[in-house]
């Protein structure tokens, strides 16, 4: 994998709304007063059969999962397109398919730079089981800047459900030329390192792969979970500061790494694989049912 670069966002302290906004699923009276609120749904769209099938099927082989997160740059298809599996060198390795007719990857590059400034846009995507998102530079109001610019080098901090359990993530995205991709016409690549936003540490990487059809586009999603890394972060930019800056000193990295990879081995157990997927599935076959009317009534709505 590519070595993570921290961004100027990533030093920024943790946005105040981390600490101040009530978290809940569902919607307010307040997030029912947003312009888009018509757009809210009280469930979620089914996923796509292929995913159903690829949930029933279970674990995939160890050899149809890898660790370079540029593959997708292939042309065609994985074996596994859709499903998870535990790598030789212990990653796990989840994919998700998802077909959608209408929607086009500018309208994912918009989305990626317009929802996470506000909860209630976050929820959108999967009502469900987003419950919070803030972003560490909020860079809405520059009109001068591209979709892809509002939201690479920048962190998205996320509170939601990946199957029963809660999860409180830090998604760095980053320039996907920075993990290999070239620039291609109609496509683009949503690159990111994963983490917590509780302590500074690294668990993984996604792809979003999102790439023309005759009918719109396909999404082709990738998680290589595994492998932490305490990270180089302020320990201000995380929601357990004192914590932080014990991980970050010399003696705390080298004291604690072995309790963060034992950490890590349990949580990414055959158990997150098949959340991950039923989520990924779920969120994205959703959100891609109404983005191309929300896309055009909300592309110039900072």
């Amino acid at each position: 994998m590519r070595t993570y670069q921290i961004s100027a966002a990533d030093r920024r302290p943790l946005p105040q709304r981390y600490r101040d906004e009530q978290r809940h699923l569902g919607y307010c009276d307040d997030e029912l007063d947003r312009p888009f609120a018509h757009h809210f749904r009280q469930e979620v769209e089914p996923i796509q059969r292929h995913a159903i099938d690829a949930l029933l099927a279970g674990r995939a082989p160890s050899e149809f999962g890898y660790e370079v997160v540029d593959h997708l740059s292939r042309p065609g298809y994985d074996a596994m397109d859709t499903g998870w599996t535990r790598t030789s060198r212990g990653t796990l390795a989840v994919s998700c398919l998802t077909d959608m007719p209408g929607v086009t990857a500018q309208m994912w590059d918009w989305w990626f730079g317009w929802h996470s400034r506000d909860s209630a846009r976050y929820k959108l995507w999967h009502p469900g089981a987003h419950q919070f998102a803030a972003i560490g530079d909020d860079r809405s109001s520059d009109r001068s800047l591209s979709d892809r610019q509002r939201y690479h080098d920048n962190v998205s901090y996320v509170d939601e459900y990946v199957g029963q359990s809660l999860s409180h993530l830090a998604i760095r995205f980053l320039d996907p030329a920075r993990v290999g991709f070239d620039e291609q016409p109609g496509v683009t690549h949503i690159c990111a390192r994963l983490g917590t936003s509780n302590f500074p540490v690294g668990a993984g990487w996604l792809v979003h792969q999102v790439r023309p059809t005759d009918g719109g586009s396909e999404m082709r999603s990738r998680f290589f979970l595994g492998h932490p890394e305490i990270m180089g972060l302020p320990p201000t930019s995380t929601s357990n500061p004192a914590v932080s800056r014990v991980l970050t000193s010399r003696a705390g990295r080298n004291a604690l790494k072995p309790v963060i990879a034992a950490i890590s081995r349990h949580q990414m157990g055959n158990h997150l694989g098949r959340a991950l997927v039923n989520h990924c599935a779920t969120e994205m076959n959703h959100l891609a049912t109404f983005l191309a009317d929300l896309y055009a009534e909300f592309r110039d709505y900072p």
